[in-house]
């Protein structure tokens, strides 16, 4: 088994010496956007940094240091809170000069704080690999969504994307952003643990940047975990949230936060004023890609089987309000919500087939989802 180097800039270029593996692939994907396939998207100033990260590392890739160091500074010149282009630039300046002992002896009197930004570089660039033919996962967990906008965080992929509706009623993607998520990881399961819950969410407040500690940067949107599946497996903890990076940050480590979703400060400025997402807006939090449904089970089979039973039981409830998701890390569980018996509640179902193939409400709430903390 080969292990794969850290990648900085002297890495990159001494692998690239001995190892010709990636050839043209960043270059590549500075023609096709990353991947991104929606014009809102390039024309973010969140994504042009990203993309500039990368033409800085395609050019070192073809060993172009004078193109990758001036691509860089420049970089860091316009976000001088980025410490990872601070890091590639002193590290290419180091290689030019042929200074490798001088790099690699700040490196290890420094390791913890170069780690957390090679590990970032390092899901930066194992993204853009895959991103060429690059699903988000979306149809896979969100069978139906009643809602104008949804947010999908793959933890997995360190990414939130956020979904619109389009004129045609079509959900589409609008913003695709690098998050960190909890120092343990995910799969939160008690309070303090330190880990970011998986499952679907809905947003239940937005708190100004002013209200809060400079941890939280521009703002934050709480979720509303535990939810009801949560709390009847027994899962503690509050307080996650959507939120921003303290003000000296650009970005923080892949897995940096107590249990929250944190983005750039930029990226989150957006989410809170560029974007019309009310309260109950959904947040589908994934660390894997989800299994088929399988030959017997299709996506409109299933939704077929919910409609059905929601005419036979709720007779009143409008389909085009209703929204069904895979439930993530779940086997054969789904989530179903619609509009309450009273105005500005929300009905809460997870389903489960029985032995015999039919439905069973196994968990059910109804009321106002919003239990906003400040």
């Amino acid at each position: 088994m080969v292990t794969k180097p850290k990648l900085n800039a002297l890495t990159v270029i001494r692998y690239m010496k001995t190892k010709n593996r990636v050839k043209n692939l960043l270059t590549t994907l500075l023609f096709t956007g990353l991947g991104f396939q929606a014009s809102l998207v390039q024309a973010d100033e969140v994504v042009k940094v990203e993309k500039q990260l990368l033409s800085s590392l395609s050019a070192i890739n073809s060993l172009e240091l004078d193109k990758a160091l001036s691509n860089v500074t420049d970089l860091q010149q316009h976000n001088p809170k980025y410490k990872l282009a601070q890091l590639l630039t002193a590290d290419l300046m180091a290689a030019k000069a042929g200074q490798f002992k001088l790099v690699k002896q700040v490196h290890q009197n420094h390791a913890k704080s170069v780690n957390t930004l090679l590990d970032e570089a390092e899901v930066r660039w194992q993204f853009s690999k895959e991103s060429l033919n690059h699903s988000t996962g979306f149809d896979d967990f969100v069978l139906k969504s009643a809602q104008q906008n949804l947010i999908l965080v793959s933890l997995q992929e360190s990414r939130l994307y956020l979904y619109d509706k389009n004129d045609k009623g079509q959900m589409v993607r609008v913003a695709d952003y690098y998050v960190t998520m909890g120092k343990k990881g995910s799969g939160k399961q008690r309070e303090g643990d330190q880990r970011t819950p998986i499952g679907v969410y809905h947003l239940v407040d937005l708190l100004p940047g002013n209200t809060l500690p400079d941890l939280y940067g521009v703002g934050a949107l709480p979720l509303n975990y535990p939810n009801i599946w949560d709390k009847s497996h027994g899962k503690t903890g509050s307080g996650i949230w959507l939120h921003g990076v303290p003000s000296n940050t650009y970005t923080r480590a892949p897995k940096a936060s107590r249990g929250c979703v944190a983005l750039n400060n930029k990226a989150m400025k957006r989410l809170l004023s560029e974007y019309s997402m009310p309260y109950s807006t959904p947040v589908v939090i994934v660390d894997q890609k989800q299994a088929p449904l399988g030959v017997s089970q299709t996506k409109e089979s299933l939704l077929a089987d919910v409609k059905t039973w929601l005419q036979d039981n709720h007779e009143k409830v409008d389909w085009q309000k209703v929204s069904v998701f895979k439930y993530p890390n779940e086997k054969n569980l789904y989530y179903i919500t619609f509009p309450g018996k009273v105005e500005n509640t929300l009905t809460q179902q997870f389903w489960q087939r029985d032995p015999d193939g039919d439905w069973k409400v196994v968990v059910q709430s109804e009321g106002s989802i919003q239990v906003a903390s400040k």
